[in-house]
């Protein structure tokens, strides 16, 4: 059904639900009958915030332009509405929104148009929307309180332009008439008419996103100009190009409204093959008129990801950080963020091959040193991306090196400036995502210039330079070499492209390229300090502080170990450590300690306090610690996990090698950001919940959880948060003498901690819930969140046991549902490898490394040792990545491996050791030098052999108060004895007991007697 023919939905009330978050509630009704019906939605937010919606199912086929017009009124506060179509999975989703929309009883006209209902999410990442399976009302809290919205008079109008269009210009020849540019006979001018022009007429006002202008093979003018008008008379000029070329045209008329289009040509007779009248969509942005144009030419003449299909990339960069490239897995660098990238070709045989049409594989040093590469593998030849970052801190360059195997076949290669980023155009914010406005690109002695970068070649190309979008690109160069490479050119619509070509010598088996990108003057002893090989010792060097020796079966368990940390590192810009190289280039405080407590595992606490040295300067003067800084400055948005994961930081920097001198200089911060979340506790929570148990003592409600943006509530993560952090500052207060503030804090953290579990079982007896709630309004399933304070901050023994362990089951019984099949699901995020430390904790051994084995097998790409925030069932998916590499996710993985064989427990300061290690890693022998603990640096060997376990304890590690324990694992009703031991014990359960350091022993693998029948 189109449209037009579903207008009664909205005149009926069957089918209509109602959805709220939280404590907001709402309800629908419908009066009067037919044209004159009108539906209301009457929503109270309860003294909160959130969202009430109103949706109902459809089945509608929308046309390519249309129109959504109705009457909408009420009365209520000046909330938020929203207009939004959904795809018959649910999954996609086009919105249109009015922040703060008026309060009208009367009514306000609303008149939408395709080009202001834009996509918002899902798989398909972009596009009109076209198949509808849902449509929804939804009122937004802004500022809250109730009302009611009434919506009346819906129309949905068909827009889209149908011919038979009138045709006409200056002159036509016979067989060439003017109504054959519409029609694919074409169209040709007069010979002897000097100012030709071909105008459509649609006879009526429209809509329109553009043009393509198909021409005579041969017969492309020099120059064109587009004028258009609403009534035939007065014109207005959108569009001007001289030096055309290639066999079409694109003109994007973004939000244009005509009823004449008139083509121009100043330089004399002129010819059509074909004129094609795009839709009000085509311009949206200039990423859908990319997404569109892709479909003239064959595939791979495009990256991947204009194709609609998810190219994944990782970063380029250095373990100083500041400055860093992408490559994507097809081999196109991106040189800095939002420019220009590089991409190769290859000419066989007199045609030139794209990534399309060769196999290409993503590569990574078995080391696991950041330092990926791309292979392009045919039968024929091969060809090895292999990009690094080189210089020093304050001066860097890029450099990309392709080692060509040409095996006799190959006759030239070639590196072309492409005006596309790697980012796709999904991953939009800001400049980011998808075309890369490239206005100049001119040869010199070295290689090309391109607006302000310097490409520096080696050997010197032998052809090189620029073309223009109007003289058909790259893509009519490669294919036809219509035209010679200009020296010098300047494309005013940002679509500048360039090239470097050498020829292949004959017989040559290994052929070298190199392509150097400055980011700043750099002399030429700077760019040659630092070839590959050395930056990959540097890398070495940097990343091996904690020396592994594992088996073979652990070895891509500790080299992605390795990696991660070495892109948690290039992530930095300067003391800004940040969770993404692109979209996520911002600072979250939360984000960031969890990556600079990362960072100190694996023997690099320096990055944790140069950032909170420079975090603290952004903290307000009444103590409030802002979630998120980044260039633009400090974003405001109330997150109130931030206080707590602030003076967390601070302690795991002193705790993790740092000095008093960092503590005494960040006090005043220290202090601010206790009194703050003394402050906050205090608080009136509101109007309706002040006395209710669930909240009182509890942290205001806040959005720090991704899905509480639209109701911010009462999370359990602030507030676990919120104890740890005035534990911490109890600690650093006595670490520099504060006594009085040390026991005021350390009181406020017991009494903070007992009242976030009565909340937290109050939530789970009145909700009649069976795991752990993450917030109070939600009383949400979120084992993601709970896993955080289950291990990181340790609450598991206090934590209501039943509900954690079920809590922990159930996830794991959806989580093998969705992976084996059974159970349908979308995307998943890998901040959910946080889990496997929770369920170390609480000693399910197999089950944290069933789910280590999938995150290692479900890495994107595999190679490269790294994930997405999400993570889309469909690999090729073209949905929103977050970005990638997510560094909050890698800390979460070094974490959750560190824990897995030396887990440090904040609520008892103890240490254990082998809680996660495998029985396999084991039998093979496994061992680990110089792991930074909280109480020195850990030595740790552990070795089954023919039913005996020995173990060494050593380095320069400390007793922590908590004690030290050894877990490991062995088989069901195994005991342990004695045979050989330095200062250790055996304990229950085939624990050991450290009494003294360094400790060693040597114990023999027997059967509990007491189990053997139950094991039988």
């Amino acid at each position: 059904m189109n449209c037009e023919g579903a207008i009664e939905v909205f005149r009926e009330l069957a089918g209509w639900e109602i959805f709220a978050s939280g404590q907001a509630r709402g309800k629908i009704s419908l009066s009067g009958k037919g044209v004159g019906a009108r539906l209301r939605i009457d929503y109270d937010f309860h003294g909160g915030s959130g969202w009430v919606a109103a949706r109902k199912a459809v089945s509608w086929q929308m046309p390519e332009s249309y129109q959504f017009g109705f009457d909408v009124g009420g009365e209520g506060p000046l909330n938020h509405l929203e207009f939004k179509l959904t795809d018959p999975s649910g999954a996609n989703a086009w919105r249109w929104q009015r922040v703060r929309f008026p309060d009208a009883k009367e009514g306000r006209q609303v008149c939408i148009h395709e080009r202001e209902l834009p996509y918002a999410w899902g798989p398909a990442g972009s596009g009109a929307a076209k198949e509808i399976g849902a449509v929804e009302w939804v009122i937004v809290a802004g500022p809250g309180g109730k009302g009611y919205v009434e919506i009346r008079g819906v129309e949905c109008i068909d827009e889209t332009l149908r011919g038979p269009f009138l045709a006409s210009s200056s002159s036509e020849e016979e067989d060439f008439p003017a109504h054959g540019a519409l029609d694919g006979q074409g169209w040709k001018s007069a010979p002897e008419d000097q100012s030709p022009w071909w105008m459509v007429d649609f006879e009526r006002s429209a809509r329109i996103g553009g043009l393509v202008i198909h021409w005579r093979k041969d017969e492309v003018p020099e120059s064109l100009r587009v004028e258009v008008s609403l009534d035939g008379m007065l014109w207005e000029i959108v569009h001007e190009a001289d030096g055309l070329g290639g066999a079409a045209h694109f003109i994007p008329m973004h939000a244009a409204t005509a009823r004449c289009v008139r083509l121009e040509f100043p330089d004399g007779p002129a010819a059509l093959r074909y004129v094609e009248i795009k839709p009000d969509a085509f311009s949206t942005s200039a990423n859908d008129v990319l997404h569109d144009v892709v479909g003239y030419f064959h595939r791979g003449w495009f990256p991947r990801y204009w194709y609609r299909e998810q190219s994944y990339w990782t970063t380029l960069g250095a373990p100083w950080g500041r400055k860093r490239g992408l490559i994507n897995e097809e081999g196109l660098v991106e040189i800095d963020e939002a420019s220009f990238s590089l991409e190769p070709f290859v000419e066989v045989d007199g045609r030139w091959i794209s990534w399309a049409e060769v196999a290409t594989r993503a590569v990574m040093p078995p080391t696991g040193v950041p330092m990926p590469s791309v292979i392009w593998q045919t039968p024929d030849w091969s060809l090895r991306v292999n990009p690094w970052m080189t210089g020093r801190e304050t001066k860097q360059a890029l450099v990309v090196a392709y080692e060509l195997h040409p095996e006799a076949v190959v006759t030239r290669f070639a590196v072309a400036v492409r005006p596309y980023q790697v980012n796709p155009p999904w991953q939009n914010f800001r400049d980011l995502g998808g075309v890369a406005m490239t206005r100049k690109v001119s040869s010199h002695v070295e290689g090309l210039l391109v607006d302000k970068w310097r490409l520096i070649c080696d050997p010197v190309p032998g052809d090189r330079g620029g073309v223009t979008s109007n003289g058909g690109g790259l893509i009519e160069y490669f294919l036809r070499g219509a035209k010679a490479l200009q020296r010098q050119v300047e494309d005013e619509r940002g679509f500048a492209s360039g090239v470097m070509i050498w020829d292949v010598p004959r017989g040559e088996k290994l052929f070298r390229v190199s392509v150097v990108v400055p980011y700043q003057e750099l002399g030429t002893e700077v760019l040659h300090i630092a070839g590959r090989g050395r930056m990959a010792r540097l890398w070495h060097s940097v990343l091996e502080k904690v020396k592994w020796s594992v088996p073979h079966e652990a070895t891509a368990v500790f080299s992605c170990w390795k990696t991660a940390a070495g892109h948690i590192l290039i992530n930095r810009d300067g003391a800004a450590i940040q969770p993404g190289p692109r979209r996520y280039s911002r600072s979250w405080v939360r984000d960031c300690v969890v990556m600079g407590a990362a960072l100190a595992k694996a023997g690099r606490v320096r990055p944790l306090k140069d950032f909170l040295v420079w975090y603290s300067g952004y903290q307000r003067e009444d103590g409030f610690v802002p979630a998120v800084v980044d260039r633009e400055g400090v974003d405001w948005l109330v997150e109130h996990d931030s206080h707590g994961q602030f003076l967390w930081g601070v302690r795991e920097a002193w705790r993790f090698g740092g000095r008093k001198t960092l503590v005494a200089a960040l006090w005043e911060h220290v202090e601010l950001a206790a009194e703050m979340i003394m402050d906050l506790r205090r608080r009136p929570i509101c109007e309706e919940c002040v006395d209710e148990a669930a909240f009182k003592g509890l942290l205001p409600e806040s959005v720090s959880h991704e899905g509480y943006l639209s109701h911010p509530v009462h999370s359990f993560w602030d507030n676990f948060w919120g104890v740890r952090g005035m534990e911490a500052a109890s600690d650093l207060a006595a670490l520099i003498g504060k006594e009085r503030e040390s026991e005021r804090w350390g009181n406020e953290a017991l009494d903070f901690e007992d009242d976030v579990l009565r909340s937290m079982k109050v939530v789970i007896k009145e909700k009649k819930l069976d795991y752990l709630p993450g917030s109070v309004e939600w009383a949400d399933f979120d084992p993601t969140a709970s896993a955080n304070a289950i291990a990181m901050l340790d609450f598991a023994r206090v934590l209501p046991q039943d509900a954690m362990r079920t809590m922990m089951r159930k996830y794991l019984v959806h989580f093998r549902k969705k992976h084996s099949g059974e159970m349908p699901w979308l995307n998943y995020t890998a901040y959910e490898i946080r889990i496997v430390s929770a369920l170390v904790r609480i000693g399910m051994r197999n089950e944290a490394n069933e789910l280590l084995d999938f995150f290692l097998a479900d890495r994107r790409p595999l190679e490269w040792n790294q994930w997405p925030e999400i993570s889309w069932r469909d690999y090729r998916a073209p949905g929103h990545l977050g970005d990638v590499p997510h560094t909050w996710i890698a800390a979460e993985y070094v974490l959750a491996v560190a824990s897995m064989v030396a887990d440090e427990r904040d609520a008892d300061d103890s240490l254990v050791l082998a809680p996660g290690l495998r029985r396999d890693w084991v039998k093979a022998g496994f061992s680990v030098r110089s792991l930074p603990t909280r109480t020195g640096s850990l030595d740790f060997s552990i070795q089954e052999t023919d039913g005996e376990i020995s173990v060494t304890i050593g380095g320069s590690l400390k007793m922590p108060p908590g004690g030290i324990t050894v877990a490991p694992p062995l088989p069901r009703g195994a005991r342990l004895s004695a045979i050989e031991v330095k200062s250790m014990v055996v304990g229950k359960a085939g624990l050991l007991k450290v009494t003294a350091l360094p400790a060693s022993g040597k114990f023999s693998i027997g059967k509990r007697k007491e189990l053997r029948k139950d094991t039988a």
